[in-house]
């Protein structure tokens, strides 16, 4: 079985900045929360280069990773990244509106026009402005009229610098309500926000569930259950390496019934980049 991972860190020192050698203030508390410092050392973590970071990934039959970048000026990155490994990665696109909405939405409009990336990607608790915020809203809707989807951070965060609500996966019930064509993605399966993100997944044909960074032990066994049965066809894997290293695939395996398999490890996703109808 192929695996789609929605969201991946190939080992280039380009994806790393922030994170590497020391990471920023803002991601300092998920360094703790994933004793990174402790896991980089035992993998003897080196930054490689592609070609090795594919292989890793082969390694558990996963064969496509969403990777991404926070503001425009990584768009190029991620767009040479992909048209060097087309068959590999495909790429999410930055755009800030707290750098000038009608920049934010030049920049995106390359990415999709030129770049052909699949999507925006959006971390609220980064730069300080809500998902809801009306500056965003011609973001939404070049996304939703050019079939693009919009990738948004939606749960617990650890950037003591904002509050906890730029990351509250309501707002994305609020954004579904007045684009309902668009397809939005909450992140991490809005964890420390209870069941609000399954929920409004549920509610929203076109809002989906992603489960990257999240090891299925954590989950309460009635979450696991809707990824079974009401959100077969939203739930999404990822692992957002190297929070995560791919052998997670095998215990979301144990947790996912054989006939949801296919969806959650791969078709979900291609139907949200827009690989498949």
């Amino acid at each position: 079985m192929e695996i789609l991972d929605f969201r991946v860190r190939p080992r280039v020192e380009w994806y790393y900045k922030g994170l590497l050698p020391k990471p920023a203030p803002e991601f300092e508390a998920y360094f703790r929360l994933y004793k990174a410092d402790e896991l980089f050392k035992q993998r003897r973590f080196q930054l490689l280069g592609c070609e090795d970071s594919i292989k890793e990934m082969r390694e558990f039959n996963v064969t496509k990773g969403v990777i991404f970048c926070g503001d425009a000026s990584g768009n190029e990155k991620v767009y040479e990244t992909c048209q060097q490994y087309p068959d590999v990665y495909i790429g999410l696109a930055g755009a800030r509106v707290d750098q000038g909405v009608t920049k934010a939405v030049k920049d995106l409009r390359k990415a999709f026009e030129e770049y052909h990336l699949a999507g925006w990607n959006s971390s609220p608790y980064l730069t300080g402005v809500y998902a809801t915020d009306p500056r965003k809203y011609p973001i939404y809707a070049l996304c939703e009229e050019m079939g693009k989807c919009a990738v948004i951070h939606s749960s617990a965060h650890f950037n003591p610098a904002t509050p906890l609500d730029l990351a509250d996966p309501m707002q994305i019930d609020r954004i579904a309500v007045h684009f309902p064509d668009l397809k939005l993605v909450i992140t991490h399966g809005a964890v420390g926000f209870g069941d609000i993100g399954c929920t409004i997944a549920n509610r929203h044909k076109n809002v989906y569930i992603d489960f990257t960074s999240i090891h299925p032990g954590i989950l309460y066994p009635h979450v696991i259950k809707m990824i079974n049965t009401q959100l077969r066809k939203k739930a999404i894997f990822g692992t957002n390496y190297p929070c995560l290293t791919y052998d997670i695939c095998e215990e979301w395996k144990k947790v996912i019934k054989p006939e949801n398999q296919p969806l959650f490890f791969y078709q979900n996703a291609a139907r949200v980049l827009g690989l498949t109808n």
